[in-house]
């Protein structure tokens, strides 16, 4: 399950991610990417597991490695399939934190024995009949991309054989539960148990328009991870209330733009409820560890979900580039301030912020342009905000060159060009690596007014506006027309 994998971005498909414009076949490299990051993490559970807790290991989890290497066999697009499922990636790395120490272990015995109904989940959706028991340790059964079945009437283990689940005096269809109610609740003994996920379906407004399809996770138990208190089992005046909200913003992303709506769709998978912020304020988050998933407190406006949308799959994308590759030195602890939080970030957090940032100025000059009225006028105020910080957070960026790897300058470099593109200068001048800017001569200059190091190589424009003064244009004049959704 771990055999190296070759994966190739060129450098077109560089600049396009820098510019949050990435073209469909550089995003399925990176799902490669993850892919394998995660086989090799479940290899390591597995190995690491033997190792450190062989007793544990052998009673909880050995099975369920088992299933796993048979579900692969038998139809390894199927395993992947749940390996992918958002969440997982949260339960390995927790895992392997337990079991090397680095991390809490006081969940491990529960985080390890589900192992088993994860290659259970594996196996059936390989097309295989699985069988096995295991102890219950938390009263929760959790079975990636199936659901989450809730253990009640004090059960010592539960059995599960192929899509039969039995505890106590209590047996449970999973196949019948999907089939009667994909949903809604599982019904037993005339009580609901939450089990079937609940999916967000939206098709093609459009000829041109990607259909989206996102699961509500609501009851995985490795889903708070996201900063935020999520919600819990949604009812049905929620869901609807989802569904009529992410369709009007589909609609509207999809109008807007179509190929940048078909990477949100190809990114975004879940869909994890936040509990509001005070007053009621928007929310949103993602994380690394769980690829696809998007969290977030319900939002009305449909031009503000779509901002949500838009920027946590940069996010995403982002985070699976930098699984593979080196953007900034990963040994640099320096803290820089930036226009969107008030806490100081590491290099690698600005990096983050502006890519986000530079993936939204195309979606509010388009929306500036398209719209009226009091949309057209939010669309302009959160152009400016966006670019205004975008150009303050590469001028960081630039003066810290030195802490960038060879891909995350040219990753910068691209981002300049796009904030650029769209009215938000940025300077340019070269910068020597003790973070001074260089004169177009390429002397550097330090702050005794001595000249430092020659050659180095300027970039092509020379700016000389203030450091602190807004963007040139951003605050006087209408935003420049819609670019290309599509740019080398």
């Amino acid at each position: 399950m771990s055999e190296p994998v070759a994966l190739r971005l060129t450098a077109e498909d560089l600049a396009a991610l820098a510019r949050s414009r990435p073209a469909a076949p550089a995003l399925a490299v990176l799902r490669r990417g993850q892919v394998s990051r995660r086989l090799l993490l479940l290899k390591g559970l597995a190995d690491a597991a033997r190792r450190t807790v062989p007793e544990a290991w052998a009673r909880d989890a050995a099975i369920g490695w088992e299933l796993c290497v048979r579900a692969y066999a038998a139809d390894p697009g199927a395993f992947e399939g749940v390996l992918m499922h958002p969440h997982a990636g949260v339960w390995l790395r927790r895992c392997l934190r337990a079991l090397h120490g680095t991390g809490p272990g006081a969940d491990l015995a529960v985080d390890l024995a589900r192992l088993g109904t994860f290659g259970h989940a594996a196996a059936l959706s390989a097309g295989l009949r699985p069988a096995l028991s295991l102890p219950v340790r938390d009263g929760t059964l959790w079975l990636p991309t199936l659901g989450v079945v809730r253990l009640s009437g004090g059960a010592n283990s539960v059995r599960l054989d192929g899509w039969t689940v039995a505890w106590a005096d209590r047996t449970v269809s999973l196949r019948e539960s999907r089939r009667e109610n994909p949903r809604g609740g599982l019904q037993v003994n005339g009580r609901e148990r939450p089990f079937t996920p609940r999916r967000l379906v939206v098709p093609p407004s459009a000829p041109a328009a990607p259909r989206l399809s996102v699961t509500v996770e609501d009851a995985d138990p490795y889903r708070d991870v996201y900063g935020f208190p999520v919600q819990s089992r949604q009812s049905p005046a929620r869901l609807a209330a989802w569904q009529s909200a992410v369709e009007r913003t589909w609609e509207l992303l999809s109008e807007l733009m179509p190929e940048r709506a078909a990477d949100c769709a190809f990114l975004w998978s879940a869909l994890v409820p936040l509990r509001p912020g005070p007053r009621g304020r928007g929310r949103s988050s993602s994380t690394r560890e769980a690829y696809g998933a998007l969290a977030a407190a319900p939002q009305r406006d449909p031009l503000l979900l779509a901002e949500t949308v838009l920027h946590e799959t940069g996010h995403l994308a982002l985070g699976s580039l930098t699984d593979l590759v080196e953007l900034t030195d990963p040994y640099d602890r320096t803290l820089h301030r930036v226009g969107w939080r008030p806490d100081p970030r590491p290099l690698a957090g600005v990096l983050t912020g502006t890519h986000a940032h530079i993936g939204l100025l195309d979606f509010w000059s388009r929306a500036a342009h398209t719209l009226g009225g009091a949309q057209a006028r939010l669309a302009e105020q959160r152009l400016r905000l966006c670019g205004t910080q975008a150009a303050g957070a590469l001028r960081v960026l630039r003066r810290n060159r030195a802490a960038l790897t060879s891909w995350g300058a040219c990753f910068v470099e691209h981002m300049t060009e796009e904030a650029e593109a769209y009215g938000f200068r940025v300077d340019r001048r070269p910068v020597h690596p003790s973070g001074q800017a260089v004169h177009s001569s390429g002397e550097a200059v330090h702050p005794s007014g001595q000249s430092g190091v020659r050659g180095l190589t300027p970039f092509r424009v020379v700016r000389t506006a203030a450091e602190d003064a807004p963007p040139s244009g951003a605050a006087r004049v209408r935003p420049p027309p819609p670019r290309s959704t599509r740019s080398a």
